[in-house]
């Protein structure tokens, strides 16, 4: 009876120290819609995947929906500029598309694998984020407030 009540206690310590075990994963999502002219509508929706707090990907999906589609040219122009920088950065993918009348830009960054110096060094506005090596959920959540979004976080 002694060594059921010893064994069932051990086995209770183990399951209660081990549920803080799993490091907390989750995904954040943050989406912002606006209307900076008429007849342009611009739809940004940011999906960060995170561990322990810290950000391990990142993607994100801007669009400029346009009545005229041919400004659209215009634009993927400019956002083919401000990222030509990263060409070549491992761990970094930039795609802008054109379909009808919809310019999609889609950027994933695997934060977890790429060179963090790097993206500073491309651009020094990427240091408010990173901060030894890393960015933190809150900080990039915060940021994406500020800047009119709508975020959830979901384990």
């Amino acid at each position: 009876m002694k060594k059921k009540i010893i064994l069932s206690l051990v086995l209770s310590i183990i399951v209660l120290g081990c549920t803080g075990c799993n490091p907390e994963t989750g995904t954040m999502t943050c989406t912002m819609s606006s209307y900076p002219t008429e007849g342009i509508t611009l739809r940004s929706t940011y999906t960060a995947q995170y561990k322990n707090n810290i950000v391990t990907e990142l993607e994100t999906v801007e669009q400029v929906i346009a009545e005229d589609e041919d400004n659209l040219e215009t634009y993927k122009d400019r956002i083919d500029e401000l990222y030509n920088g990263y060409q070549g950065l491992d761990h970094y993918e930039n795609k802008t598309t054109i379909e009808d009348n919809t310019l999609t830009s889609t950027t994933t960054i695997d934060y977890s694998k790429v060179d963090t110096d790097k993206l500073i060094e491309i651009d020094s506005g990427n240091a408010k984020l990173i901060k030894d090596g890393k960015v933190n959920i809150d900080d990039l959540q915060d940021m994406y407030r500020q800047n009119g979004c709508n975020c959830k976080k979901e384990a």
